[in-house]
C-alpha cells in the first residue's frame, strides 16, 4: 500500500531549514508519496545487503496529514 504525508519539516506550506532535495519529491499539493514506516514516509530500496537496507529517500511526516492513496501495483510516481 502507498501512502501520501505532509513532511514534518513544513510549516504553512513552507519547508523549514536546508530540505532543497526534498523539493523535489512534493506533488503539487505538497505531500510526499511513498510507503508508511512508523511515522516516515520512505521510497523504493536503493541498495540492500543481508544486514541492511538504503530506502532511496525517507522523509519524517506529519501524521495527521497521512493518506493512503493505491495499492502493490502502482508507481510512486504518482
Amino acid at each position: 500500500m502507498k501512502f501520501k504525508a505532509k513532511p514534518r519539516v513544513m510549516a504553512a506550506g513552507v519547508l523549514l531549514g536546508d530540505y532543497d532535495w526534498l523539493k523535489e519529491l512534493l506533488d503539487e499539493d505538497g505531500y510526499i508519496h511513498g510507503y508508511y514506516v512508523d511515522g516516515y514516509i520512505v521510497g523504493k530500496v536503493a541498495d540492500a545487503t543481508d544486514e541492511y537496507f538504503n530506502p532511496e529517500f525517507w522523509c519524517p511526516i506529519d501524521k495527521s496529514t497521512l493518506a493512503a492513496i493505491g495499492g502493490e501495483n502502482e508507481s510512486l510516481d504518482n
